[in-house]
Parts: C-alpha cells; sequence; structure tokens
C-alpha cells in the first residue's frame, strides 16, 4: 500500500510548473480530499493534497465529540506548536495550524513513510526474514542512536516528551528515524493552565496535566 503510494506521487513537469492562480487558495481551502491514514483516541490523521505546492500532507484534527473541550483543544494546540518548535531532523515538520470553514482545529505535517519500530521488533522476534535482513544490530543501534539524538535536542530546548515507545517511532527506508506523537509533551518551566482556562474563584483543577493523573503507555513509562 505504502510503496504503491509512494509510486503514484512521483514528481512530474507538468505539476511543478504549473502557474499559480491570481486567485490562490489559502488556509485549508487549500488542501483537496481528505482520505482518512490513522485514528486515534482523541484525533484523527487524513492523507490531502496541498493544491498551492502539489506535495502530499498529513492533516490532524481532533474527533469531534472533543472539538469543545477546552482541555483537549488546548493539548491539541500544544501538540502542534511544539513539534513546530522541535526542528530536528529526527521530528516531524508542522506546515500550518488553522480551523477550517467550520471553526475546527487543524494542523498539517510532513507525510512521512516508514514502519513503526514496534512492527520491526515483532517482525525480528518471529525472525521474519526481511526483517532479519534489514535490521542486523548495528543498523538497531542507529536507531536507538538518533532516537536518542533527538529525545536530547527536546530536553535542550525544555521539553519532555513522556510517551516514547516503539510504536511512536518511524524508520524510513533512507535512514531516516522520527519520533512521533508529541502531544503528552510537557514543557519545562510552563506555568499552569489552569489559571488560564478557569474561571476565578474555581478550585477546579484544568491543567493539562493534573496531579495524580497518570498519562503515557504504562509499559514504557518510568517505575516512578
Amino acid at each position: 500500500m505504502i510503496k504503491k503510494e509512494e509510486e503514484n506521487h512521483r514528481l512530474n513537469q507538468e505539476k511543478t510548473d504549473e502557474l499559480l492562480p491570481r486567485a490562490w487558495k489559502s488556509g485549508s481551502l487549500k488542501y483537496d480530499e481528505l482520505k482518512p491514514l490513522s485514528e486515534g483516541g482523541t484525533a484523527k490523521l487524513f492523507l490531502t493534497e496541498d493544491v498551492n505546492l502539489h506535495r502530499r500532507v498529513a492533516y490532524k484534527t481532533l474527533h469531534q465529540d472533543l472539538q469543545d473541550s477546552d482541555i483537549e483543544t488546548q493539548r491539541f494546540v500544544r501538540e502542534a506548536r511544539v513539534t513546530a518548535n522541535i526542528q530536528h531532523p529526527g521530528t516531524v515538520p508542522v506546515y500550518e495550524l488553522g480551523r477550517d470553514r467550520g471553526g475546527q482545529l487543524f494542523f498539517t505535517m510532513k507525510r512521512v513513510y516508514g514502519q513503526d519500530l514496534r512492527q520491526i521488533l515483532l517482525d525480528l522476534k518471529h525472525e521474519v526474514p526481511e526483517a532479519v535482513d534489514k535490521f542486523p544490530l548495528p543498523r538497531l543501534l542507529d536507531i536507538l542512536i538518533q532516537v536518542c539524538q533527538t529525545i536530547a535536542y527536546a530536553h535542550e530546548i525544555g521539553v519532555v516528551h513522556r510517551d516514547l515507545k516503539p510504536a511512536n517511532i518511524i524508520v524510513g527506508k533512507f535512514g531516516e528515524v522520527y519520533v512521533l506523537d508529541w502531544g503528552l509533551a510537557k514543557v519545562l518551566g510552563g506555568k499552569s493552565l489552569a489559571k488560564e482556562l478557569g474561571e476565578e474563584g474555581n478550585t477546579k483543577d484544568l491543567s493539562l496535566t493534573r496531579s495524580g493523573i497518570h498519562y503515557g503507555t504504562p509499559l514504557y513509562m518510568t517505575p516512578e
């Protein structure tokens, strides 16, 4: 499926040389049909095309029932901005944050191709020949080093991922390694959002990471 998609999107001169009309499209209007790509607990990811640049991008938006949630919308915006500001080869470039014609939040980013590390490790466990050939120990160590460099850079600018696991690591066929899903990231030194989102005198904790609530994936969380 991925290989076919890549082949169908080879560059051609007709698209690169097409004139940009004076009445060009901007914002959410410049994205073509949204095709479902994947879905998580809070958001959906689509594949679409930027009709101005003729490039495929990933388009992310919250589930409909979460669009009015102050906490989820704030976390969604934070994910887009955090990812956009970790400008490192191991993160996915964010292209745009905005609202569609219905006022719903979205952000677009680079469409990456590859396998997640979880599937690679499962294939190695079951001794799938192709995986064994493509991912010997030196290659796995290189992937680990690239992930560590990305996380070290994030720590350097004051960001902790908090949901680092093999499923959130994508390995491309040209040596690229991406750390994905910064939705639970903690920005060190940032103020609580309780004061920003709560009414004056309201004691309800509205911060993104409330005390006593555990975020992340249990199997990959630190003991403490």
